[in-house]
């Protein structure tokens, strides 16, 4: 995960990971169409953007494909 992340953004994406993979990426899908989840709930749009981001990285390592 980025050191230079915001403590809320951090924690976001933590409670996030660990509602498994498949969840991570209906919220992944959603994020990219610019859709809030109830899991970014009271992020502002920047703050999703860095959400999202972060997932991404960490499923890619998953997936074994490039972010």
């Amino acid at each position: 995960m980025t050191e230079d992340l915001p403590a809320h953004v951090r924690a976001t994406v933590e409670a996030i990971c660990e509602l498994g993979c498949e969840r991570v990426n209906e919220i992944i899908a959603s994020l990219e169409s610019d859709q809030n989840v109830a899991e970014t709930n009271g992020l502002d749009r920047s703050d999703r953007v860095r959400v999202l981001v972060e997932l991404k990285e960490i499923m890619a390592v998953y997936d074994n494909s490039p972010v």
